[in-house]
């Protein structure tokens, strides 16, 4: 399923396809994709996800939903330590999403994702502070 996954995205990543037509339609396609994956397959996704564009990292932590478990909030987590801003600021706001208990103590108890989410409001553009502005009034 990750090699299907990842071809997937990869048809999204070059220059002619529509960024609408990915927020639109083909991001509900990769969650059904997402939702498929194997323990394998997310091991997979972790052994490769840092070497993919930045592209392609926004891509994946922009499908990842609460339904994916644990799997996909340590993905999102892990997204956390990438250099580009972008990709992290998207991995929070992923993170949003996961609205049960657990996840908000597993989230409130995350000293380096707050300190993270505070460095990124420093600089951040008004869509995107208000989306880390509402992660830290939530955690």
């Amino acid at each position: 399923m990750f090699e299907k996954f990842d071809n997937f995205l990869i048809d999204f990543l070059v220059e002619n396809s529509s960024e609408d037509y990915w927020y639109d339609c083909a991001v509900t396609e990769a969650q059904e994709l997402l939702c498929k994956f194997t323990a394998q397959d997310w091991k997979k996704l972790f052994q490769v996800g840092n070497t993919k564009s930045d592209l392609w990292k926004i891509r994946v932590v922009y499908c990842i939903e609460e339904e994916n478990g644990m799997d996909g909030f340590d993905f999102l987590l892990n997204m956390l330590n990438e250099n580009n801003d972008e990709v992290v600021e998207y991995a929070i706001d992923s993170l949003r999403s996961f609205n049960t208990e657990n996840y908000k103590n597993l989230i409130k108890s995350n000293t380096d994702l707050k300190t993270k989410a505070e460095s990124l409001l420093e600089n951040a553009g008004l869509p995107v502070k208000r989306a880390l502005e509402e992660f830290l009034k939530i955690y």
